[in-house]
């Protein structure tokens, strides 16, 4: 019974629910810097109309360049869950005759805008490219840490406006975006053969990151690369890269990196039972956190990297608990549900995790008092959830009738949209 809920776990099950509280509504706050109301959640009450034209192609600059940076800002704006960009053909202005920082101001109300972006691109490879945000009602410029670029390759050129969104995000709210994020994943590439996988936030540069023959799987991101468990010498290890971290006989399973990177936590098995251990940076194990008579796994850090939140069948189904990190008496945080699994501890506080009943898997959120809401409902099967950096969004895996593959929701589970389809995918982990 322990190796088959070892196992469930590790290679990441199916779906479920439980009852929840619905999620509250964005809240709307204050004032930024710039005067305008700063919004903390997805689009406060509704998504605000954005106007993202065509950028425009300037001495010498090629149409596709051009073309990627407009796809580039819309698909951004679109993931934020705080814009609505409004569709082209609704624009009154052509996007070559109307300059970079002189905007008709009154066109861009007539259609419902209340924020513009404009971008220039000049010269061919390398590029400069200009970009520009606009609050329309107010008819100005609203100030962004990164517009302003020089000398870019075209991959480089895709960074910029990645980060020109992620100012635009900290304009309007207060907190940078993460759009040059990327998200880690298992990915079934063949009979008995799983490889580790990585793509942009946005979904493209979808790439194999490692693919030797064997099963990888339970990424997770730390030291400036992504962990994961290999069976390629025959029992699961951990390893970095290419390297290999554990130096023992053990089965090793999910680890988390800490906040500041100086430690790790994983579960290990040296038998039947799996416990959790403190190891070094270097994969020495320093500690047995648990020890317990139960099977405890997925072990995730909190933000402050004081705390564990982590899996236990102790009340005989895997519910989510947290502890210490120093040790001590564990305290349950899930008291529904029959089949609880893969937490990861957002940024924001809030715990994520998935949840499994009569073969339906669902996606919610606890926080450290006990208090559950839901995010996905009568969706599908949702599993394998993983908080993005800035505590904003939740990256997941989905089996819906809108397709199969890696999905984005906002925090609140308001606006959800896929980012990567295919299927055979699991254990999704967000570069942090």
């Amino acid at each position: 019974m322990r190796k088959l809920f070892i196992l469930a776990l590790a290679l990441a099950a199916t779906s479920p629910a439980l009852a929840a509280e619905d999620p509250p509504p964005g809240a709307v706050v204050g004032g930024g810097e710039d005067g305008l109301q700063v919004i903390v959640g997805p689009g406060g009450t509704s998504l605000e109309g954005l106007a993202v034209p065509d950028a425009r192609c300037v001495d010498g600059a090629g149409a596709d360049a051009c073309k990627m940076v407009t796809s580039v800002l819309r698909r951004d704006m679109t993931l934020s869950f705080f814009f609505e960009v409004l569709p082209a053909r609704a624009y009154l202005v052509e996007a070559d005759s109307e300059p970079l920082d002189a905007p008709s101001f009154q066109d861009w109300t007539n259609i419902g805008a209340a924020y513009l972006i404009k971008a220039e691109v000049r010269g061919a490879d390398p590029y400069d490219a200009e970009f520009r945000f606009y609050e329309v009602a107010g008819g100005r410029a609203v100030k962004v840490d990164e517009q302003s670029f020089k000398g870019l390759g075209k991959g480089q050129l895709r960074s910029a406006t990645h980060r020109f969104c992620n100012g635009v995000m900290k304009a309007r709210t207060g907190r940078a975006g993460v759009f040059d994020t990327r998200v880690a994943y298992a990915k079934k590439l063949g009979v008995g053969v799983k490889g580790i996988g990585i793509v942009d936030m946005d979904g493209y540069n979808r790439n194999v990151l490692i693919s030797n023959g064997s099963i990888n799987i339970l990424p997770s991101w730390g030291f400036g690369g992504v962990l994961y468990t290999s069976f390629i010498d025959g029992h699961p290890e951990l390893f970095f890269g290419k390297r290999k971290l554990s130096r023992d006989r053990g089965h090793y399973r999910r680890v988390s990196v800490s906040p500041d990177g100086a430690r790790m936590i994983a579960s290990i098995s040296y038998g039947e039972q799996s416990d959790l251990y403190l190891l070094s940076k270097d994969g020495e194990v320093v500690k047995n956190l648990t020890n317990s008579g139960y099977d405890e796994v997925s072990p995730t850090f909190s933000p402050d990297g004081s705390k564990i939140a982590f899996v236990s069948n102790a009340a005989g189904s895997p519910q989510i608990y947290m502890m210490s990190v120093g040790g001590g008496e564990p305290t349950r945080l899930t008291f529904a549900g029959d089949y609880n699994y893969a937490p990861d501890w957002g940024s924001n506080g809030l715990i994520a995790f998935a949840a499994m009943e009569d073969g339906s898997s669902d996606i919610f959120t606890v926080t450290e008092g006990g208090q559950i809401a839901r995010l996905t409902q009568n969706q599908g099967n949702n599993k394998d959830p993983s908080w993005s950096p800035d505590g904003r969004y939740v990256a997941f895996v989905s089996q819906r009738s809108e397709g199969t593959g890696i999905y984005v929701m906002s925090a609140d589970g308001r606006y959800q949209t896929m980012i990567a389809p295919g299927g055979g995918v699991s254990n999704v982990a967000w570069e942090k």
